[in-house]
């Protein structure tokens, strides 16, 4: 058996196939989910990258969602999320945005702090003590400014499972 040359290896192996990319979009970080036992990840993988990741950070994405349920990856371009949730489900992946999440969140954060506060039962001075806060953090968010990410996700987690976040917050 010889050893074949680099060059005649290279040409064995054909033309590397060009993917037509988005040229323009916002950047959203998506949430992939499996919903087949065996999904197109080609397809999802293609779609992905034509959407500005590179092929190995999708390929890894969808290795991810198939062997621990989900995973998350941030695109730079995503020009239409409906074109790219409906590719991503024809591949047998679900998708769900994480900033369409976050921006809705943040267009009412103060209207959801309050109705939590008030499911919780709880003056503005208690949530704030409970979960570890200032009360003037508490008051600002009430009047309309808008906490940093980690805060907003935090309020996210106490309106799912108080309990546990309080919890959590006051271990020590």
């Amino acid at each position: 058996m010889s050893k074949s040359s680099f060059a005649e290896r290279l040409a064995r192996q054909g033309r590397v196939r060009a993917i037509p990319r988005v040229n323009s979009g916002s950047r959203e970080e998506i949430v992939l989910k499996p919903d087949h036992v065996a999904p197109d990840v080609i397809a999802a993988t293609l779609a992905m990258v034509a959407r500005g990741t590179t092929k190995l950070k999708a390929k890894r994405a969808i290795e991810r969602a198939l062997c621990d349920g989900a995973a998350i990856i941030t695109l730079s371009q995503v020009d239409d999320a409906t074109a790219l949730s409906d590719e991503l489900r024809s591949a047998g992946i679900s998708v769900a945005f994480r900033s369409a999440a976050d921006r809705d969140l943040k267009a009412h954060f103060s209207a959801r702090l309050k109705a939590l506060r008030a499911r919780l039962g709880m003056s503005q001075e208690e949530f704030a003590r409970t979960y570890n806060l200032e009360t003037k953090t508490i008051q600002g968010w009430e009047i309309g400014k808008v906490p940093d990410r980690g805060n907003r996700h935090l309020i996210r987690m106490i309106e799912k499972e108080p309990v546990t976040i309080q919890q959590l917050v006051n271990e020590g």
